[in-house]
């Protein structure tokens, strides 16, 4: 029997539960910020683990392909003002409430073709990279 395309995404998304179970602690409730599952022919799973802040920042991870980069924040609860990404060709910052968090960036980005959401407590942040 042929194997199934999707085959290897399943598995590798059984090792990513995986990992995520066997490490959630169990005094503490778990807590999900953000997920994105990038899986290609051929690679292990791998996973981003996102910097603890010093409670003035936001909380934030990134990921990038050799096209894209992928930011995904967790905004503070309680904000008074609406939350926004200000995308710059060498970096991002968000501003939410009074809080604000600048993120260099490995390289150049189109701000024009960049772009950022605000959904469900979190902020997604997707930059084109500068192609030469």
């Amino acid at each position: 029997m042929a194997n199934d395309p999707y085959d290897d995404v399943f598995k590798n998304l059984a090792r990513v539960m995986e990992e995520l179970l066997s490490n959630l602690s169990t005094e503490e409730p778990a807590r999900f910020i953000g997920c994105t599952i990038i899986s290609g022919p051929g690679n292990e799973p791998r996973f981003i683990q996102m910097d603890e802040t010093d409670g003035n920042e936001i909380n934030y991870e990134v990921v990038q392909d050799s096209e894209w980069i992928f930011i995904t924040a967790e905004l503070p609860a309680g904000i008074e003002s609406e939350a926004y990404a200000k995308i710059m060709t060498e970096c991002v910052r968000i501003f939410a409430g009074e809080r604000e968090t600048e993120i260099s960036l490995e390289c150049k980005v189109v701000t024009e073709e960049s772009s950022y959401s605000v959904r469900n407590g979190l902020i997604d942040i997707i930059c084109k990279k500068e192609i030469r």
